[in-house]
């Protein structure tokens, strides 16, 4: 995934814009964004191995919340605490891979959580 992502920034890189905010641009100082998104990091992984017991499709969604997470820490690294976003969402925002992978990660641990608590 944090390769996926990194290719993809290099890639479109001619056609990126430099994002040095956090999710729906939300400013914060860059030093309080690398402890949010350490600790975010942080707590995926405890969560993968705290409930290994949902299986594959949870290791799915944390897998991809993670790398997301982890790819954006890497071009936040890069690129003077920003994130190269460079595709265009409907002319409302720009978004990366590590984005999309995240809201999709997200997406499948709500279904799952939601899932395990209806049985």
């Amino acid at each position: 995934m944090v390769a996926v992502g990194q290719f993809a920034r290099w890639l479109f890189f001619g056609k990126a814009s430099i994002n040095y905010a956090l999710a729906f641009g939300i400013s914060l100082p860059t030093a309080l964004i690398y402890l949010i998104t350490v600790v975010f990091i942080a707590a995926m992984i405890w969560l993968f191995y705290s409930q290994l017991r949902f299986g594959t499709v949870w290791a799915l969604a944390l897998g991809l919340i993670a790398g997301g997470g982890a790819s954006n820490l890497i071009d936040r690294l890069a690129l003077n605490g920003g994130v190269a976003d460079y595709w265009w969402l409907f002319d409302i925002s720009t978004i990366n891979f590590p984005d999309i992978a995240i809201t999709i990660g997200i997406v499948i641990a709500i279904w799952k959580l939601l899932a395990n608590h209806e049985s």
